[in-house]
């Protein structure tokens, strides 16, 4: 990589942060560093740009404790970081307990502990917002994932280049960038990463994708991953759309008290049909309800209670009692399943 292409690249990560209004300056960032490759370039990217955007960084490295190369990993970032001048912070957390504890996969529980670890130290610090080191790459490889999984179209967005959550601002700036010029801009910047282990594994259905479903893909199609990136903008530009739509609606059709969510039959049965299932999702969101074990089934169940219209009516859902009275779909909270089996 030229030194052109350097600036070029640092350009792009600029239109990035602009485009989704991800930092305005003076921002103090929480930055997620593994030591591999992607968050290395992050985090030596980040510093590039923070004079010039007022930033005050800290980085966190968590060690989820899967591999002995972890705290050697951690201790090699705490040592660049204050190589760089930039305060850091290391975390020890057990994955494999909370994958047993909560009936995860390995790949899903270290996902919670990281993020829980990150905010942690994000509110003991002071910070607004976490950046994340998610390439052009990853967001393939979660469409793809979503995609095997049963997604609704909103899988099909991948991952939000900026969200909130526990109370920061999560950002990707690295999302418009290939995994190939990342590597390509450590070369050329002479900045030193690490291999993660865990990623020539190929039990994770993510390790799977990428190195056998992607590349299987790309025979059919050399251009898959672009075409699968322009889906997930595509996607994620309906959604918001759709969100919108859904919040209005949802202000008609909804009424809400002490923790009980109803819903007008009429008012909702006289929605389209991909109005009427967002409005069914926001509502099981605001009830309460599991909302990681919602499945289409449980969607077209509320649906099909707002249009039978038979009073008492009854439905277990996620954590959820559903139940048709006074023309109303009426959600609360479920105290226990009983002896009706819940939908699957």
């Amino acid at each position: 990589m030229t030194r052109a292409q350097t600036l070029r690249m640092l350009h792009r990560v600029r239109q990035t942060l602009r485009r989704y209004r991800m930092l305005s300056g003076g921002e103090k960032v929480v930055v997620a560093v593994s030591g591999g490759p992607d968050s290395m370039a992050l985090l030596h990217v980040l510093l590039r740009l923070r004079d010039e955007l007022s930033l005050r960084l800290h980085v966190v490295t968590v060690d989820h404790g899967i591999h002995r190369a972890g705290s050697e990993h951690a201790a090699f970032v705490r040592r660049t970081a204050r190589a760089w001048g930039i305060p850091a912070s290391s975390v020890r957390v057990d994955a494999r307990a909370w994958a047993k504890r909560h009936r995860l996969t390995l790949e899903e529980a270290a996902r919670a502990v990281r993020y829980g670890a990150l905010a942690r130290v994000a509110r003991r610090i002071g910070a607004s917002h976490l950046a994340l080191a998610h390439t052009a790459d990853d967001q393939v490889e979660t469409v793809l994932l979503w995609l095997l999984r049963g997604a609704s179209a909103d899988g099909l967005a991948g991952m939000p280049a900026s969200r909130q959550h526990d109370g920061l601002l999560v950002i990707r700036p690295l999302l418009d960038l290939w995994r190939h010029e990342i590597v390509a801009y450590l070369g050329a910047e002479g900045v030193p990463s690490r291999t993660d282990p865990t990623n020539r594994l190929r039990g994770p259905l993510r390790n799977r994708i990428r190195m056998d479903l992607i590349p299987h893909l790309s025979g059919y199609n050399p251009g898959v991953k672009a075409v699968l990136r322009r889906l997930a903008e595509q996607a994620a530009d309906d959604a918001a759309l759709m969100d919108r739509l859904s919040e209005e609606a949802g202000s008609k059709a909804l009424r809400r008290r002490a923790g009980v969510i109803a819903i007008d039959a009429a008012r909702f049965c006289a929605m389209p049909v991909a109005l009427q299932r967002r409005v069914a999702h926001r509502a099981l969101c605001e009830a309460g309800g599991k909302i990681r074990d919602v499945k289409f089934v449980h969607i077209e169940r509320i649906r099909a209670m707002a249009e039978s219209g038979r009073s008492g009516e009854l439905a277990d859902l996620p954590g959820l009692r559903a139940e048709y009275r006074g023309g109303r779909v009426v959600l609360k909270r479920a105290r226990r399943t009983g002896s009706r089996r819940m939908l699957q």
